[in-house]
């Protein structure tokens, strides 16, 4: 394995570890535009981009190995472990990218990745798919795209498991389009107790005429942690987007979300809750974008934080670009403490300060959880919140 150090590489030498297909050339012009993330890059302002890049790492690419079949769909260190029999899942060298994504790397990672694990989907189906790492001291690097088909309509879990990795970086994503009436649900559970790897992953998702994408992100616990997501709604589409983050220890959680309104009528309800504690920090920076051609759009967004301790840290940026008159549209951001005022309520009702809290907290985060409409995922979500608060107050 090639040893690397990012941070210390010019563009020509990243772009010199692609192959000269089609996607990688694509992502190499597309870089060259954009530069290499830096301190003065504005979505890593918060999140130290450079700090991870600078580690002096293996690079690891994944290898096929002989898959299983399995209930679930299982990516282990970037290659397919196990998968559904009926799954049509293939690995490609060449897919279709996005050329105006706002974020370097998914086009670096698009460059080091070999090949792109790939799923066309034409019926309606629940699929799991679990992440595994295992590799110490590398930079994990693969992708994973899907195509979900007319009228189709797809919920998906996403998991992620390791073996107690140490300074690993992993670069991953989806590329995601959803042809016409489809409808693609994305629920994402990540819970870290324990810092192991980094992870910056970077997502494309391409919303065509009527179809609805949905994505339910939960992030539980340390390590540092970035999901960059651009979604391109075209008319009609729907954007449905929850993000529960509870973070402790010195972790860094980021979400970083553009939606662009590219057709009429297309509409985005965006809804966030973050719970900090310690020294933790967790950045949530969201833009939708309505365009010259987004006429009749609907954009509304809103995120709410609680601060447990005085040394918890959150970035808030809910944003609305929009370049028409014809439209409704809304954001706002609040964050503070517990409300003591809630807190005595529940006391006066013979409950005690500690537990009071923790049904506030609790509470606060179920109106997210909520959202998952499968009552056995739900439970078990709730579950590892629960789990988390506990070890925090036994800490």
């Amino acid at each position: 394995m090639r040893e690397l150090v990012l941070s210390k590489m010019d563009l020509n030498s990243i772009l010199n570890l692609s192959t000269k297909d089609k996607t990688k050339a694509t992502a190499a012009v597309a870089l060259s535009h954009l530069g290499l993330p830096s301190k003065k890059t504005e979505h890593y302002r918060y999140f130290d981009i450079t700090q991870l890049l600078s580690k002096n790492l293996n690079l690891y690419q994944p290898v096929a190995q002989k898959a299983d079949q399995n209930e679930k769909l299982v990516i282990e260190d970037g290659a397919i472990a196990s998968f559904p029999s009926d799954l049509k899942i293939d690995v490609k060298d060449e897919i279709d990218i996005d050329k105006e994504h706002f974020d370097q790397i998914y086009y670096i990672n698009h460059i080091i990745t070999p090949n792109v694990i790939t799923i066309e989907i034409d019926k309606d189906i629940e699929l799991e798919v679990v992440h595994r790492f295992s590799k110490d001291g590398v930079i994990l690097p693969y992708r994973l795209g899907i195509a979900v088909k007319n009228g189709a309509k797809v919920t998906l879990y996403e998991d992620f498991e390791d073996k107690n990795i140490k300074e690993s970086l992993i670069f991953y994503g989806w590329d995601i389009s959803l042809e016409k009436d489809s409808y693609f649900e994305l629920v994402r559970v990540q819970n870290e107790l324990k810092r192991s790897y980094s992870m910056v992953a970077s997502h494309f998702v391409k919303a065509d005429e009527s179809s609805e994408f949905s994505i339910k992100s939960f992030d539980i616990g340390e390590g540092k942690i970035c999901h960059n997501l651009k979604v391109d709604l075209l008319k009609d589409a729907k954007c449905d987007a929850k993000h529960l983050v509870y973070t402790d220890k010195e972790a860094v959680r980021a979400n970083v979300i553009k939606i662009n309104h590219k057709g009429k009528n297309a509409k985005t309800e965006q809804n966030a809750r973050h719970v900090l504690k310690d020294k933790s920090r967790a950045i949530f920076d969201a833009l939708i974008k309505v365009e010259h051609s987004g006429i009749g759009a609907s954009a509304h967004q809103n995120n709410k934080s609680i601060l447990l301790n005085d040394k918890a840290y959150m970035i808030s940026k809910p944003q609305l670009e929009i370049y028409i008159d014809e439209l409704e549209a809304s954001h706002g951001s609040t964050t503070g403490q517990i409300d003591p005022e809630e807190v005595f309520y529940l006391r006066t009702r013979g409950i005690n300060e500690e537990e009071a809290k923790k049904m506030i907290v609790l509470g606060f985060m179920r109106e997210i959880i909520e959202e998952v409409k499968d009552e056995e995922k739900k439970d078990e979500i709730m579950r590892r919140f629960e789990e988390i608060y506990n070890i925090d107050l036994i800490e």
